[in-house]
């Protein structure tokens, strides 16, 4: 059966590069339950890093959504 990961990545545009990915768990049934939780996520990441840092490094959230075969 298929499932899919979210893959978080944090980037910079005043650094232009980003930090390495971050695999969340669990593991989504969907494509669309996992791009939901991906803007979520994303949200909720740069809510905990602060708008100072958010702002100081113009950072954002790239998120993917990877098919994987379920054992």
């Amino acid at each position: 059966m298929i499932k899919f990961v979210l893959i978080l990545q944090i980037c910079s545009v005043v650094q232009m590069d980003c930090m390495p990915k971050i695999n969340q768990t669990p593991l989504f049934n969907t494509h669309s339950d996992c791009a939901r939780a991906g803007h979520v996520s994303s949200i909720k990441l740069l809510d905990e890093i602060g708008d100072q840092l958010v702002n100081r490094a113009k950072l954002y959230v790239r998120f993917e959504c990877k098919a994987v075969s379920e054992s």
